[in-house]
Parts: structure tokens; sequence; C-alpha cells
């Protein structure tokens, strides 16, 4: 137990209290969801459109060059203010440790470009930040490996193939149908086979690490080793 969450026996997690729960509405549990499967994805566009969704971005989305500078709708790189955040967003993530892992990092992230991306706290997203904080901590102290966006997936996809607002059922359609009503297996596949190389590389990693941490140790207990 850790303050007012347990973990059951049957592996069950129990809130002792309602403090980390809150009610919202249908659209903004989608674009979580949505939020969830982006991150997973890389797709940054996809990410920042769940962000003004969930009403964490404004509309339209508001830039500004300094602190002290006004708020402003427009950007010298271009019109398109999505696609100028969601670019920014990825090159912070990908520069930040355990930026495709950690909810931490997100928030990192996120609060840096606060600072030039007008941003919106409704009492649910802060209730969320708290709540994925909190998880993340606990569930990292018993697995270093522990990734909140992988475990939350299950719960995303099924909100994404059970939505219940109009958007939400365009989007599924689209990005599982074509314009003729044919499934589009390729872009499936394409996915499952990402998501598979990602997870490789993962593995990868972990075994570099443990390999030069193994190597460190044994240079270390031999310069501290008995002279002959």
């Amino acid at each position: 137990m850790a303050g007012n969450i347990m973990l059951a026996d049957d592996g069950r997690l129990v809130f002792l209290d309602f403090g980390l729960m809150s009610g919202v509405e249908e659209g903004v549990m989608e674009a979580f969801a949505s939020g969830i499967q982006c991150v997973l994805s890389k797709d940054y566009v996809g990410l920042v459109r769940a962000f003004v969704d969930t009403g964490f971005i404004g509309t339209p989305i508001e830039w500004r060059a300094k602190e002290s500078d006004p708020w402003q709708t427009t950007h010298p790189a271009g019109p398109d203010l999505t696609a100028i955040m969601a670019e920014e967003l990825r090159e912070r993530m990908e520069a930040c440790p355990g930026g495709g892992s950690r909810f931490g990092a997100l928030s990192i992230v996120l609060g840096d470009m606060g600072f030039f991306w007008q941003m919106y706290t409704p009492p649910y997203i802060i209730l969320l930040i708290r709540t994925f904080l909190t998880l993340e901590g606990i569930a990292g102290q018993v697995d270093p490996d522990f990734n909140i966006y992988e475990v939350a997936l299950p719960w995303a996809v099924q909100r994404a193939l059970s939505p219940s607002t109009p958007t939400a059922r365009r989007t599924l359609r689209s990005s599982v149908l074509t314009e003729a009503d044919s499934f589009q297996w390729d872009r499936v596949a394409a996915l499952v086979e990402q998501q598979r190389a990602e997870q490789r590389e993962a593995r990868d990693k972990a075994r570099t690490g443990a390999a030069k941490a193994a190597g460190a140790a044994g240079a270390a207990g031999g310069a501290d080793g008995p002279a002959p």
C-alpha cells in the first residue's frame, strides 16, 4: 500500500479514496485514449490534436517568442501551428530521457514548452498529471523498465474501438478503412512491426546497459583487489 493506493492480491489496483478520481466527458476520455496511442506511435501531430480535444491547448493555438511577449496565433515558421508545435514536441521528447515511456518526461517537456505555447489546466488535467505521476513513481520502484503508456494501451485501444462520439467514430473508421471501405491491412501491419521494432530496440539498450554496468563493476573490483 502507498498512501491512498493499494495493489490487491489478484493484481487489481485499489483506490482507497476518491482523491485520484474524477469524472470527465466522453469526448475528453477518448482524447486521453488517443493521446496515449499517439505517444506510443510517435504521432506528435495527433498528440497535439489530442491536447486540443482535452482542453489542455486552446483553439486557436497560441504561441509567443519570449515570456514577455503577448500571445499570438501566428508563427514565423509558417501558418500551421499544429504542425509547428508537433515538431517542437517531437524534438524535445526525443531529447528527453524516457520520452517515449515515462509520463514524467512528458510533463517536463510540456512544462518547458508552456513558457512559449499557451496551455490550460482544467481540474481534470491536474488530476490526470497527479495520478499518472503517482502510479508511475510507485511502479518504477518495482520495475525500472515500467512503461505507463504500454500499461494504459489496452484501455486506450478499448476506448478507440468503442467510440461514443461522432468524431471518434470517424477517426476509427478512417484509421482502419479506406475511402472505398476496404480494410487497411498494410497500415495495421506497419503499426505492429513498428511496435515490435521499438520493443527490440528497448531490449537491446537494456542488454547494453547491463553489460556496461557489469564491466564497470568488474573493473572497479580489479582495481581494488590486493596487489601481487
